[in-house]
């Protein structure tokens, strides 16, 4: 296996550019940022920039624009009015460390090199190698930044660390362990240990993502010369339910205190992004820049906090660790004001998920992916123009064994059971393997279907009615999942 990840990278750094019009015949090249930015900037980038923010077990519901009333987000709402909301989008698993892995490699679950999450005695590294979006954009002369949580760390002395992967600088918790603690005794700055003195257990003087933020805009304004890449993972709203500083409008909710505190952590997570668009603007880069606000796969239940109370799955089915909607479709805003001038404010149910983002940025800095991505661009549904690539399906799969009441009861019994599903066109198939290994997709399989179209809730299903495409769903995962 290490061997194709090798080769992967090999074929990255051997092909030469691919012209967007190659691949997107109608699609303009990009432009330097506007006159009144560039003096500002001090350039006049071909290449845009790009901010990745990925929120940590946030589900569909849980931004106002998609219906949330309890949780205040007025920043994200603000760059969803200012950008592109794809509605139809989806994280790659329903657990953390697949589906960044996924997002990070541009590979599904059915072959990507970390496909659950991490047993108890430490991370599931990725192995050296594999093609990144970092390495990507680094090969193409990006500052590449990571901030926050990492998350494949793997074994000590030895981590797999960022900088193995792309990442030029990195500033936050290296293990996925590490990133459960929001007043962490020590973060990680570049390879070395920073010690954050007083913080004990879920306590103390230092706020892990203040400090974590704080370094990420000096990553910004460092940058403003060079294109760059930063992404911000802090741990909001992940468990446990440590309070931030101040709960602000929540300190007098009669509700939950771990109600409570989750609310505080998404609405200071707004205010991350907030600072993040202010500072694009206050050094020039708005109009240069492509700035991405997702979620790595449904909302928990975990240390008390009740998905239900804040209808956080929005109209659909299910919960972080499920494979039905609620799991894996996340927000996903994305904003540029002047290379996304033809979409902003709109929004689009055009389908696709995260292994699509290291496809499209490579056709926005006219790379070449790597020849085995499961990515397709999506430059022309950013820009409004050209022809629109589509999926034949998209592939999920779940490894992991962890479960909560709420999962297993959407589950129906099958919640620590390996399990798989396809999305084609408007329709939807769950199926669960008889146990916890995942194997080959047959007729040992329960394969449950679902027509989106007229039927979001996944609430019928309609297996039974139609054989033919529980066979053809049986067919998309048996081809996706290969052996690792």
């Amino acid at each position: 296996m290490a061997d194709r990840y090798v080769g992967r990278r090999r074929f990255l750094l051997g092909t030469g550019v691919l012209t967007t019009a190659a691949v997107l015949p109608s699609a303009a090249p990009l432009t330097g940022g506007s006159s009144a930015n560039a003096g500002n900037a001090g350039r006049a980038p071909a290449k845009p920039n790009f901010v990745m923010v990925i929120a940590d077990d946030f589900g569909y519901g849980q931004i106002g624009v998609q219906g949330q009333t309890k949780i205040k987000t007025p920043r994200i709402d603000k760059m969803a009015r200012e950008g592109l909301r794809f509605t139809d989008a989806y994280a790659a698993a329903p657990v953390c460390a697949p589906a960044r892995a996924s997002l990070l490699t541009g590979l599904h679950g059915g072959h990507a090199p970390v496909r659950r999450n991490p047993p108890d005695d430490g991370d599931l590294p990725l192995p050296p190698g594999i093609p990144t979006i970092a390495t990507l954009l680094q090969d193409q002369g990006y500052r590449t930044g990571l901030f926050g949580k990492w998350g494949f760390g793997g074994q000590m002395p030895n981590p797999s660390h960022p900088d193995q992967h792309g990442f030029t600088d990195f500033y936050g918790y290296l293990t996925h362990y590490g990133a459960k603690s929001y007043y962490p005794e020590r973060l990680m700055d570049g390879r070395k240990w920073e010690y954050l003195p007083g913080n004990k257990g879920d306590s103390g003087p230092v706020y892990g993502p203040e400090v974590i933020m704080d370094r990420a805009m000096a990553f910004l304004r460092e940058s403003k010369d060079t294109p760059f890449l930063l992404m911000l993972t802090l741990p909001l709203p992940h468990a446990p339910s440590a309070g931030p500083p101040t709960l602000g409008r929540y300190a007098g909710k009669d509700w939950r205190r771990p109600d409570r505190v989750h609310a505080a952590q998404i609405t200071r997570l707004d205010g991350y992004v907030g600072r993040l668009l202010d500072g694009l603007r206050a050094n020039g880069l708005d109009d240069d820049t492509i700035v991405i606000f997702t979620g790595d796969n449904g909302p928990h239940e975990e240390d008390g906090v009740h998905p239900d109370f804040f209808d956080a799955n929005g109209k659909f089915r299910g919960y972080k660790r499920n494979l039905y909607e609620g799991g894996i479709r996340v927000p996903f805003i994305v904003r540029s004001p002047k290379i996304m001038a033809r979409t902003r404010g709109k929004k689009t149910a055009h389908p696709t998920v995260h292994y699509d983002l290291l496809a499209t940025f490579a056709d926005f800095v006219g790379a070449a992916p790597p020849g085995d991505t499961d990515g397709l661009s999506l430059r022309t549904v950013f820009e409004g123009r050209g022809k629109v690539p589509t999926h034949p399906y998209l592939y999920w799969s779940r490894l992991h064994a962890g479960s909560t009441p709420s999962q297993r009861a959407e589950d129906g019994g099958r919640g620590r059971n390996a399990a798989a599903a396809v999305r084609f066109g408007k329709w939807k198939a769950v199926g669960f393997a008889p146990g916890r290994g995942y194997t080959t997709p047959d007729a040992k399989w329960r394969i449950e279907l679902y027509d989106l179209a007229a039927d979001p809730g996944e609430k019928k299903n309609l297996a039974k009615k139609r054989p033919d495409l529980v066979t053809k769903s049986r067919g998309y995962m048996r081809a996706a999942w290969r052996n690792p």
